[in-house]
């Protein structure tokens, strides 16, 4: 198969992945309950009646930040789009691959794309050498393998609208910066 049909394959299944969260009744929640831990009861309390109010209509949902890529040690990274590394159920040589070979190119890149790597592979060392922000989904043991299968969903819909590349971008011979703007233009998402 080439990078350009892997790529559309890949971009029509974050696109399924994607709807399926819309759907999900838990995902907007998801972005509302971290931080409320710390809330006390008559907060907590006050929290649930806006989230019932904002259900039946009575209230206007509060807009959704925007989700920044950049990190604080990289310059000029604070409006960068994310360009994604979808490597879920990437083996650990192929992922370092590709990774590299985008990080060759990475200087190229910036400040107009930042790439996120999303994976399964519990390679932090590596990593944390990359300077990337890392979305790491964990394989899990049955009791708690939804939480996998929720979390892939709301990266999807979270970086809907972020060009995504496969991790055989990797194994593409003297990748070159045109390679992956092509890649990208050549569905429909701009940079």
């Amino acid at each position: 198969m080439s990078l350009e049909d892997e790529t559309k394959r890949l971009r029509g299944r974050l696109e399924r992945l994607a709807r399926e969260a819309d759907a999900d009744p838990h995902a907007a929640s998801y972005l509302r309950r971290f931080g409320r831990l710390r809330l006390s009861p008559y907060r907590r309390a006050r929290v649930a009646i806006g989230d019932v109010l904002r259900g039946l209509g009575l209230r206007a949902k509060p807009p959704i930040p925007p989700w920044l890529p950049g990190l604080n040690h990289r310059p000029d990274t604070e409006r960068a789009a994310p360009l994604l590394v979808w490597a879920l159920g990437a083996d650990r040589d192929t992922l370092r691959r590709a990774c590299i070979a985008l990080q060759r190119i990475e200087a190229d890149l910036l400040p107009a794309l930042v790439p996120v790597l999303v994976t399964d592979v519990a390679d932090f060392a590596f990593f944390s050498r990359l300077g990337w922000l890392v979305e790491y989904v964990p394989t899990l043991s049955p009791p708690a393998a939804h939480y996998a299968a929720r979390k892939t969903r709301y990266l999807a819909w979270r970086y809907r609208d972020a060009p995504a590349l496969p991790p055989s971008i990797g194994l593409v011979p003297e990748l070159t910066v045109e390679r992956v703007l092509t890649l990208i233009d050549s569905h429909g998402v701009n940079a």
